[in-house]
């Protein structure tokens, strides 16, 4: 297994950007990708720093890349000419996605997304907004209602950040992901938890929703990102033994 920091250049934010990827030495490729994305405070690195990811991935022949998405909630957001240009969104979808297959052994078959925090909500939109893309979805502690904390005015298009939308659509489409989310029982954010399982239930979208003991800290994540590990690995068709 190997770690490795990318800087490459963005045409989605129009500046040079960084992520982290966890390279197989077991397997051969090409390899099938997961996706992992950080929290609201956090960047490419704090998994690396606060968790066992990379111990936890270390026998299984997956790639695992870790982007940096600041503060930006993984949205699109508007530009003012040359200036705050954040389409983060891109950044994942298109140019990490294209940077990796380009330099790395990655498979051109669907990834997985995960994330935690912020991440666990950018993990969930994009993966029921791309499902295409993403063939597997886990989010831990996700804040489903992230309009709290921003201005509506800056994101380019505001129907499109609604997870719940992207949801309604969804259920109207026959390729779907393999979609779960948990939250802690003592997490701030675990109505909103409730809420979003609620709603996939009234739409019919086949999902798995959890709740354990537990906060919105590392410990609860790092315990959980297992559980999410093991999903992807089924998806993905890894023999139990991989890992």
């Amino acid at each position: 297994m190997s770690i490795v920091n990318i800087r490459f250049f963005s045409d989605a934010l129009g500046k040079w950007t960084r992520y982290n990827a966890i390279l197989p030495d077991v397997g051969k490729g090409p390899y099938r990708v997961l996706m992992q994305l950080h929290g609201l405070s956090d960047d490419e690195d704090a998994l690396f720093e606060r968790s066992n990811l990379v111990r936890y991935v270390g026998e299984l022949p997956l790639i695992v890349v870790l982007p940096d998405g600041g503060t930006s909630g993984y949205l699109k957001w508007k530009p003012s000419g040359r200036l705050h240009k954040q389409r983060y969104e891109d950044l994942l979808i298109h140019d990490i996605p294209n940077h990796v297959r380009h330099h790395f052994q990655a498979t051109d078959a669907p990834w997985a997304i995960g994330g935690l925090s912020m991440g666990g909500y950018g993990a969930v939109r994009l993966g029921l907004k791309y499902p295409q893309r993403f063939a597997s979805v886990y989010g831990h502690s996700s804040r489903f209602l992230i309009d709290e904390n921003y201005d509506p005015a800056l994101v380019e298009d505001i129907d499109d950040a609604d997870p719940y939308r992207h949801a309604e659509a969804l259920a109207k489409q026959a390729q779907r992901p393999v979609i779960s989310f948990d939250c802690g029982t003592d997490d701030q954010l675990l109505e909103q938890n409730r809420r979003f399982h609620a709603h996939l239930d009234k739409l019919g979208i086949e999902h798995h929703y959890a709740e354990h003991p537990g906060a919105h800290t590392w410990d609860y994540w790092d315990e959980h990102v297992r559980e999410a590990l093991t999903q992807h690995a089924e998806v993905f068709g890894i023999p139990a033994d991989a890992s």
